[in-house]
């Protein structure tokens, strides 16, 4: 009976309290695996979300270029220019103005502009396609025209009518 007493002591003093120092190690255990669980499956999301953003780079970049972050007169200008040589239209004068707006505010800004070109039907018709398809947002607003002279001699002799073009056009950007 002494042994027995003496061994239940013991238990109590010694094999208990490691018990429950051995079940609280458990629980930590447990509520560590779920949280590591719990991170694990959030890294997996954002590693896949990155996988997909760098899969469609390309369209992210044609939606950048539609709607662009700063807007710089240069560029425009230069694609303005480019694409009245590529389409047979020969440009005489650009006027840029940008529509005022309140700089603390994020909200889409305007520019318009107005192209004055010459050349044929045939040029304008694929210039507009051109602005139509390219990445930017282009508004063509109007677009007005009349016969091209030279010294008071109307340019008919070539087998397309030449023109003057005035295009208004308007683009955005944040």
């Amino acid at each position: 009976i002494i042994m027995l007493i003496i061994s239940l002591i013991l238990i109590f003093l010694f094999v208990v309290p490691k018990y429950k120092e051995t079940s609280e190690f458990q629980k930590k255990i447990a509520e560590k695996q779920a949280e590591y669980a719990g991170l694990s499956a959030y890294y997996d999301k954002v590693s896949n979300t990155i996988k997909n953003i760098e899969s469609r780079e390309e369209s992210l970049r044609k939606v950048e270029s539609a709607l662009p972050e700063n807007l710089e007169f240069a560029p425009l200008v230069y694609f303005l220019q480019k694409k009245e040589a590529e389409t047979g239209l020969m440009g005489k004068s650009i006027s840029l103005s940008k529509s005022p707006s309140d700089p603390s505010k994020k909200q889409i800004k305007s520019l318009s502009f107005t192209l004055d070109l010459l050349g044929n039907y045939q040029g304008l018709k694929n210039f507009l396609y051109v602005l139509e398809n390219s990445s930017r947002i282009f508004e063509v607003e109007s677009i007005s025209f009349s016969s091209a002279s030279s010294g008071g001699v109307l340019l008919s002799q070539s087998p397309f009518k030449t023109y003057n073009f005035k295009l208004s056009i308007k683009t955005h950007s944040y």
